[in-house]
Formats: structure tokens, sequence, C-alpha cells
């Protein structure tokens, strides 16, 4: 945004200094023609000592611009010069803000309530990302490559039974569900399954008195990781391993995890929460 003083520095047609935007958009690519002003003129101009020189109006956003600059003081040579500044959602900033400028201009969506399944405070980045990927079924399972066009088998690659999508390989196949009830006796409830990945979010973001949120989103998400992990080891590698080892450096990982945040809030009590049941 243009503060025009003398009127040297900012463009009449191309630079932002009245209400309407830049000029050029506001009349349009006949506008120049039509007041009689080249497109490279600067303000300083288009203004003498009687006023600006402009013809009569021919057209409602030309009588707009002549209510509006008769409301403004004219520029003239002894005056300051133009002073140009941030303006975002219509508030001057003293100086440029790469945030607000960002959350002007990007497309803004409804918060999701899966969020806070993921992006929470304490969160292992890597895990939060992964399980992000996995919540918008984004990972590239054999059923989706198949579905791109690849000739490739879709059988699960953790059971070798079953079609191999999202639900199935974290929630149905026999190796995640040996997996997933060492943990949720871990957690302390007796006996816990989901059949579907909705179910599985649900239970996330809900509260009770068994086991904390923050407990839940951490093992949760360290449980997705680790069994993207074997399922890759066991395709790519020819390495496979059993859901006790699997659970026993998922242990591990959570540990450290809740030790290395033991000074946040959330995690104080944690670890002794997670050794519980053990």
């Amino acid at each position: 945004m243009s503060r025009v003083g003398n009127g040297n520095q900012t463009s009449f047609w191309h630079d932002l200094w009245t209400p309407f935007g830049p000029l050029i958009r506001h009349f349009g690519p006949q506008g120049p023609r039509e007041l009689g002003i080249p497109t490279d003129a600067r303000i300083c101009s288009v203004v003498n000592e009687n006023g600006w020189k402009l013809p009569s109006a021919r057209s409602d956003e030309a009588e707009a611009l002549q209510i509006h600059l008769a409301s403004v003081s004219l520029p003239c040579a002894s005056a300051h010069d133009d002073e140009f500044l941030w303006r975002v959602d219509n508030v001057e900033l003293d100086a440029f803000s790469t945030k607000l400028t960002w959350e002007s201009l990007r497309p803004r969506a409804p918060i999701q309530l899966w969020t806070s399944n993921v992006w929470y405070k304490g969160a292992i980045p890597r895990h939060a990302f992964h399980f992000w990927v996995t919540h918008l079924n984004r990972l590239p399972t054999r059923s989706r490559l198949k579905a791109w066009g690849l000739q490739i088998q879709t059988s699960c690659c953790l059971c070798d039974r079953f079609e191999e999508n999202r639900d199935h390989i974290f929630l149905r196949c026999e190796v995640s569900q040996h997996l997933w009830a060492m943990i949720i006796r871990r957690l302390g409830y007796r006996t816990l399954s989901f059949h579907s990945w909705n179910a599985f979010s649900d239970w996330l973001g809900s509260k009770d008195s068994i086991c904390s949120t923050t407990l839940r989103r951490l093992v949760a998400q360290a449980v997705i990781y680790s069994l993207w992990h074997e399922r890759n080891n066991r395709l790519h590698n020819n390495i496979s391993s059993s859901s006790e080892v699997i659970f026993k450096l998922l242990d591990h990982r959570i540990r450290d995890a809740i030790l290395a945040r033991r000074n946040r809030k959330k995690f104080k009590n944690l670890i002794a929460k997670w050794l519980t049941f053990a």
C-alpha cells in the first residue's frame, strides 16, 4: 500500500494507493484510454495547482474514483516522498510479516476433528507425519498400487492372506491384531479391538479414566509407524520380526520418547502409567 506524499514514486495505474486496488484492475485495460493517462504515469503527473487532471466521469468506475479523490489531500512537490506500507487484511503493518501474509493468502478450510489425534504437543515428528499420511489413506499399500495400474499381488505383506489396504494392515491383520492386544493390555484396557479406521480414530480422540489421551496418541502413532516399518522390512529386505519383537522395540521407543519429554506437564507421569501394567 502506498501512502502518497509528493506522488513521485507511486504508479497511478499499477500501485495500490486507493481503496479500489490497482486502478488498472479497477478500470480494466481500457482505463488509460478512458482517462487519457499513460500506463507508466506517476501520480505527480496527474495533478496541478488546480487539482486532479481527470476528464469528466464517463463510467461508474471513474465516478467512484473522482468521489474518493475529492476526499484526500492533493500530492504536492514539497511533501515527503511516498511511503510504501505492508497491509494485510486492511491492517497496516510496521514491517513485513511472513506469517500474516501466508495466513491471508493461503486457502482456508474448517479445522478437522481428527487433527488433534495427529498434531498434539509432544508428538514424535516422524510418527505424527506418518500418521497424518496414514489417516488420509495416502500410503502406497498394495491395493492402491494395483489401482494405479501396477501389475502386482495385492496380498498383505504381513500375513499374506488378505488384500493389503490401510484398515487391514494396521487393524485387522493377524500380526497387527496380536501387537494391538499387547498394547491394549499395556495401556490398562481389558479387551479392545478396531475393525475400521473411523472407530480407531474415535477411540484416540475420546477421554476416559483408564489411560491419558496423550499416552494413547503417543503409543498409537508409534504402533502405526512400527507396523509400516515391519511391512517394508519384509517387502524390501526379506527380514521379518514377530509381534513380540516389534512390541519390545516399540516399548523402548515409547520409554525414550516419554523420558525425553519428562519436563513437559503432560508427560511428567506418563512413564509410570506406561509401566503400570508391564
